[in-house]
């Protein structure tokens, strides 16, 4: 991982790194040999499929690592996302769920995820609102890796499915819904 920028004396940073410049046991810790192999394949298989998603929406995507480094240890998702000037967001993410930021378990299981949804614009600070979404857990490096992979191509066909322009429409419902304080 490289250094927080905005805090280079934190013992804990949270940044993203280049898939290329990864290394898979930072969410794997145990993968070696053949099972490596597999699994920067699958890796590089799911980007291929995020940047395609990218170049049809007219945005650069791509998968990173997104992780916090603790003393030398390394905790990290594989994740892409693309965002659309209008809100509009699409990410892939693959990791091993923990209870908090501090749990240093280590998976299984893994969890790869799949998210369409949209931001709401300013002053709104409500984490956006999911449109579709999909996880599935695995217990082992290579099948998460591979479902990764399966899930990022799931999602670039729903985005080909439609054009630019139909997923930068604006949409009659989008935002937050004003709150009903009699629920």
């Amino acid at each position: 991982m490289t250094t927080d920028p905005e805090d280079p004396a934190s013992g804990l940073r949270f940044v993203p790194t280049p898939l290329e410049l990864g290394d898979p046991t930072w969410v794997f810790p145990s993968v070696a040999g053949h099972e490596a192999v597999a699994v920067r394949a699958a890796l590089a298989e799911a980007d291929a499929r995020l940047r395609e998603s990218g170049a049809h929406l007219g945005i650069p995507g791509s998968v990173h690592y997104v992780g916090q480094h603790f003393d030398g240890i390394h905790c990290a998702s594989v994740q892409g996302r693309l965002e659309l000037p209008n809100g509009r967001t699409f990410l892939a993410a693959l990791y091993f769920p923990r209870r908090c930021a501090f749990d240093m378990r280590w998976g299984p299981p893994w969890l790869s995820e799949v998210e369409i949804g949209r931001e709401c614009p300013p002053p709104a600070d409500c984490g956006g609102h999911p449109d579709a979404e999909w996880s599935f857990e695995h217990d082992t490096p290579t099948a998460a890796a591979r479902a990764f992979a399966a899930d990022a191509g799931r999602l670039r066909d729903r985005v080909l499915a439609r054009p630019r322009s139909a997923w930068l429409a604006a949409e009659p419902h989008a935002g937050c819904r004003p709150f009903d304080p009699s629920t």
